[in-house]
């Protein structure tokens, strides 16, 4: 048995490296960091056999604590909270303890195209984390999903239901998306296959879809039709602010550069966004729609 931690074990990120490792439980002793070991998401992973441990990212000698003893260690910060300069000292912190200890693997859950200097905060912070890991030497594997597909229940499930798809995506735009549970499967891959996957960057995409595809996807899963609407960036900004709208404003203008091929030569099968709509709880089809299908 290998020990490993995982950072945000109750997250969305962090929760899927959780669940494959759980599926591969006789290679690993499962330790899960989250903030409140006393949540019930944290009590949850107990019962599934997860160690919780509790801590903060930030806490240099908590980390050096935790970290000791562990063969691998899967890292992920996080900005909408507390800002990207913490979000770059989780990163950092955590990364130097792992240095400290010796751990054997490494696995940080960066961005796509962190490397691109887009110039949008929460790329550069942890872009800025993964120079750190370099600098130290670590034995490591980058991981860099893009938009997630979760983000549509998450921001927009209420209109997409309703029937209107609205992006700040211009025509003949296209967004490349992940599904979450995609960044479970490369990691335990990447851990899997050290030979194959240390120093090596995975930039993890499962479609590449313009809004109109997008709209047509949900209209096909839902039973009834979603209409795409393109949303002007700047009346975009003032609903969400400028973090977001400027992140869009890069999709626009530049985008991610996915190979998605590319990725069946690591062995990693990513899911299509067809396929994430149907599995997916949050986009079942009512009863209504079901039955006038």
């Amino acid at each position: 048995m290998r020990n490993i931690l995982v950072t945000g074990a109750t997250g969305t990120q962090g929760g899927a490296v959780v669940d494959h490792l759980l599926a591969d439980s006789e290679q690993w002793e499962i330790y899960g960091l989250t903030r409140d070991a006393s949540s019930d998401a944290a009590e949850a992973l107990e019962t599934r056999g997860v160690t919780v441990v509790e801590g903060d990212m930030t806490d240099a000698d908590r980390m050096a604590e935790l970290v000791e003893g562990m063969d691998a260690v899967y890292g992920v910060t996080a900005f909408m909270e507390h800002g990207t300069d913490v979000e770059v000292d989780q990163g950092v912190t955590l990364a130097e303890a792992a240095a400290d200890a010796g751990v054997d693997h490494f696995v940080y859950s960066s961005v796509g195209s962190a490397d691109a200097d887009t110039g949008l905060p929460h790329f550069e912070s942890k872009w800025a984390v993964e120079q750190r890991i370099e600098e130290l030497g670590l034995p490591a594997t980058v991981v860099r999903p893009v938009f997630f597909m979760q983000n549509f229940a998450y921001m927009m499930r209420e209109d997409i239901m309703d029937g209107q798809l609205a992006m700040p995506l211009e025509e003949g735009v296209s967004l490349a998306v992940v599904d979450a549970d995609d960044i479970g499967q490369t990691v335990v891959a990447a851990l899997s296959d050290p030979d194959a996957f240390l120093g090596e960057v995975v930039t993890l995409a499962g479609d590449d879809l313009t809004l109109e595809e997008f709209a047509a996807a949900f209209s096909e899963q839902l039973g009834h039709e979603v209409r795409p609407v393109h949303v002007d960036v700047a009346d975009y900004r003032e609903m969400a602010g400028d973090e977001l709208a400027d992140m869009f404003q890069w999709f626009n203008d530049v985008g991610y550069d996915i190979d998605i091929p590319a990725l069946a030569e690591w062995g990693i099968e990513t899911t299509t966004f067809e396929a994430f709509l149907a599995d997916s709880e949050a986009w079942q089809p009512t009863a209504a729609a079901a039955g006038a299908q």
